[in-house]
């Protein structure tokens, strides 16, 4: 029983060794004739990695710019006209008018201003990117915005000020029949499938939205057709070419204008002539951005789901795959919210460094991790072997905790650093408290068990207030505070749940 027990603890204890390996050194894959860690990177706050600084300008502004000059010269030339129209009482009506129309036009102005704001602000949060920061000038429109620094960054600014209307159309009529009003959401994932990726997105429609989407998988199926004329196009260029002739020769005599309107009832007649002849296409609709069509398709069956499921593509290389999702997550972001009201670009873009230098994280970690060598060397002194177990398993829950960060995405600020050194002293506390309790060789193993429960409650007891701040702080939208509150609050769960399952079965296994 006691050779088993043994063997069970040394098993648990090369578990831990194996999974502190992975944490700190990482699992790597070899890609495009490099190796690449299979592990998420860590998200490391904009105080550590430095922020993305752009400039947000309404694209009137630049064209306002262009045409001050002309602007100007117009004004000396009211100016010169004004004495003029002084007593005219047509010219004060409508110049009243004028100023109507123009207290109008600069309220629509604002308006868009606010609401091309809001659209911005939906589509970060849609990206779940919390620790942006958005200054806005109400009167001009222009917004400064500093984004955090990573892989992302050059991928979101690039659609960000993309207008994003968002409709599904008839291919042939034109007729819109879903707008970004009538999407309730959009989903982006990756399916692994037989040694690849597949990209997809579900785009789901409101109620509203539903049943026009059920009626168009009804109407435009597989075996839907319409007629159309082949020659379309090439009336519609005909009579261009016509109108553009007729502007041409406005100074020509009455009679040569009698001879381009006969040719103009000549060539409409045959037009008409050429429409009895038309050809039979399938009945589709196309899926559009802006005005770029993403897709043309039919249905095969009718949809009442509500939800429209788009593949976009499937990909074998890790970073392709990577460039896909974030592309995906940029449309989607588009399409679940408001299109924007006017246009927007982007005319400065700057990488502002972090105020704290890498060689100053290097030397704050090197430090943490020597106070905990010389906790770690005290429980030993004081413990003998069970201060090394103890050591083994504080660095254990460290190695549980890192991999935890990186898989729930939570933003590594130099306050979330010094949270993880706090979660280990605070654990360390724990096992110092605990085998203080069973160190006793004359205990019994039940009396043991007995202590460690008790412990236990104790222990979590009386990190409730710290619980408590660390959601409270998970909940303030400031870069530092909320990394602090992040990386503690999955420290003290961690904790909890590895002392109840790893340090329970030690002390059960002795």
């Amino acid at each position: 029983m006691k050779t088993q027990k043994k063997l069970n603890i040394a098993l648990v204890i090369l578990i831990i060794i194996l999974v502190s390996l992975i944490s700190f050194v990482g699992i790597y894959h070899l890609d495009k004739n490099q190796m690449v860690s299979s592990l998420p990177n860590y998200i490391l706050g904009t105080d550590v990695s430095g922020y993305r600084f752009v400039t947000l300008v309404p694209s009137e502004i630049q064209s306002d710019t262009e045409n001050e000059s002309i602007d100007l010269g117009e004004a000396k030339i009211e100016d010169e006209n004004s004495v003029e129209t002084e007593n005219n009482t047509d010219g004060e009506s409508t110049e009243n008018q004028n100023e109507d129309n123009s207290a109008e036009k600069e309220k629509e102005k604002l308006n868009n201003y606010k609401k091309a704001e809001e659209v911005f602000r939906a589509r970060l949060k849609a990206l779940k990117i919390d620790d942006f920061v958005l200054a806005f000038d109400e009167k001009t429109g222009k917004i400064e915005l500093s984004l955090p620094e990573n892989e992302q960054t050059d991928v979101i600014l690039s659609d960000l000020v993309q207008k994003g209307n968002f409709e599904v159309s008839d291919t042939n009529t034109g007729e819109t029949l879903l707008t970004n009003k009538d999407v309730k959401s959009v989903n982006v994932s990756a399916t692994d499938t037989y040694g690849y990726s597949i990209v997809g997105m579900d785009i789901n429609f409101n109620l509203n939205g539903t049943k026009i989407f059920k009626d168009i998988t009804e109407q435009y199926n597989s075996n839907a057709t319409i007629i159309v004329n082949a020659v379309d196009n090439e009336t519609s260029e005909d009579t261009s070419e016509t109108e553009n002739n007729v502007s041409e020769e406005t100074t020509d005599e009455n009679t040569t204008q009698e001879n381009t309107s006969e040719e103009n009832t000549t060539d409409e007649n045959a037009v008409d002539e050429s429409e009895a002849s038309g050809e039979e296409v399938n009945k589709t609709i196309d899926i559009k951005i802006d005005d770029t069509v993403m897709l043309s398709t039919s249905f095969d069956e009718v949809i009442d789901s509500g939800k429209l499921e788009l593949s976009m593509g499937s990909y074998i290389d890790e970073t392709d795959l990577k460039s896909a999702l974030y592309g995906g997550y940029n449309i989607a972001a588009i399409i679940e919210n408001d299109p924007l009201p006017i246009d927007y670009e982007i005319t400065g873009n700057i990488y502002v460094g972090g105020t704290i230098q890498t060689s100053d994280i290097n030397t704050i970690i090197y430090v943490l991790i020597g106070i905990g060598v010389v906790i770690s060397i005290a429980m030993i002194v004081k413990f003998k072997m069970k201060g090394v177990l103890s050591t083994i398993l504080s660095v254990g829950y460290i190695a549980v905790l890192l991999i935890a960060l990186r898989y729930t995405n939570v933003t590594l600020s130099l306050e979330g650093i010094f949270a993880i050194g706090f979660a280990f002293i605070l654990n360390l506390g724990f096992y110092y408290v605990l085998f203080e309790k069973i160190k006793d060789k004359k205990l019994t193993r039940e009396e043991k068990i007995e202590n460690y429960d008790k412990t236990l409650k104790k222990y979590c007891i009386s990190i409730i207030p710290l619980i408590i701040l660390s959601i409270i702080c998970c909940f303030i939208n400031w870069d530092s505070i909320y990394s602090f509150g992040m990386v503690t609050f999955w420290a003290i769960d961690i904790s909890i749940l590895y002392n109840l399952i790893v340090t329970n079965f030690i002390v059960r296994s002795k």
